[in-house]
This record gives C-alpha cells, structure tokens and sequence, in this order.
C-alpha cells in the first residue's frame, strides 16, 4: 500500500447548518437568512462529490519530499512512523453556483460559499475518522491534518504534492499561479500515524 495512490468515494455527511452561517458571518435565527440558507441548500443538495485520492509514506520520505525546513511540519510529525498526505475535493460544481449567483444575489453567493466550506471541512473530517480508525486496528494513533500554508509549512509545496498524489488524473485538481486550487472547495493535507 505504500507509495500506491487510492481514491476514496464519500456519501454526502450531513449538512451543519449551524457551521455553515458560522462561514458565512451569520446569525442564527435570522428568518430571511435561514430562508435563503434552504433555498441554496436545496439547490445545491446533488451538486457534490465527495473524492480523496490519498498515499501513504514512510514519514521520513515525506518530509525529505516536502516538509524538510518546516520546523512546524516536522512537530506535528515527530513520533509518527507513516504520513498519509491526502486531497480532498467536493467538485467544481459548487464553484459555478458562487460565481452564477456573484452578479445576481451576493447573499447567495456568500452561502453558496460558505455551504462549500462547510462541505469540504466535512469530507476531511470523514476521511481523518477512517484513517484513524484504521489506524487504530493495526495499533497506530492519528495526529491532527496539517495543510500546506500551516504555520512555516510552505504553500509553495502544494504543487509537487499535487503531483505526488496524481490528483488532476485522480480528483481533476489543477493549481492556479497563485497557487490557489481548481476547484476551489479542495485540501491538501498530511495526517501522521504513529504507534500507540
């Protein structure tokens, strides 16, 4: 299994309201925003799939790879034998909708956004609780998903950990000169496994 790249295909985790007017600044109880809320809701209900394309590495091979002057990397790290770096996306779908709604309902387009975060943050933590269930069968504990763009964990490195885990063939991910991804609701992370 290691150094192979797997895809894993997710059911949709249930929608947390509550998280998604957290994204997008609201209040709840606000009756005109819990109404537009639904509406997006409903419109967007089938628009996500739910994909990780992930790799396990020997930790140290990972942070020879991508993580060897981050001092921040190297602590979330210290300890673990495997390093599972992954990349999530919920699809390009959503993406269409923020930018559809930009010019006719902002209020919209700022839910449509906040309700791809709030998907996107579900998908990771799904695929965090597999990898640490599995982790646990075979005696191993999980360390918390760390991104690059964390603490002194370059953003530079997203490029060749893109391509590490092949995901434009795999997930349809490509990376913008900012180094911002397409499709906007995506992460790259690591997650370390170390011995109980």
């Amino acid at each position: 299994m290691l150094d192979k790249v797997l895809v894993n295909a997710y059911l949709p985790p249930a929608f947390d309201k509550k998280e998604i007017l957290r994204y997008a600044k609201c209040q709840e109880g606000d009756e005109g925003v819990e109404r537009l809320l639904h509406e997006c809701l409903q419109e967007c209900e089938n628009a996500f799939s739910y994909r990780v394309c992930y790799r396990i590495f020997q930790t140290e091979t990972f942070l020879e790879k991508f993580g060897g002057n981050s001092k921040s990397l190297q602590k979330n790290l210290d300890g673990c034998t495997y390093a599972v770096a992954f990349a999530a996306t919920v699809g390009i779908s959503i993406d269409r909708l923020i930018t559809k709604y930009a010019n006719i309902s902002t209020v919209k387009s700022l839910l449509f956004q906040a309700i791809g975060a709030e998907r996107i943050e579900s998908l990771c933590d799904v695929f965090c609780e597999d990898i640490k269930k599995k982790g646990v069968e075979k005696g191993y504990e999980s360390r918390p998903r760390f991104s690059p763009g964390y603490g002194d964990f370059s953003l530079q490195e997203q490029g060749s950990f893109l391509q590490a885990l092949n995901a434009f063939k795999m997930l349809g991910l490509s990376l913008t000169d900012s180094l911002l991804m397409t499709p906007t609701k995506s992460v790259t992370a690591v997650v370390g496994l170390r011995k109980k």
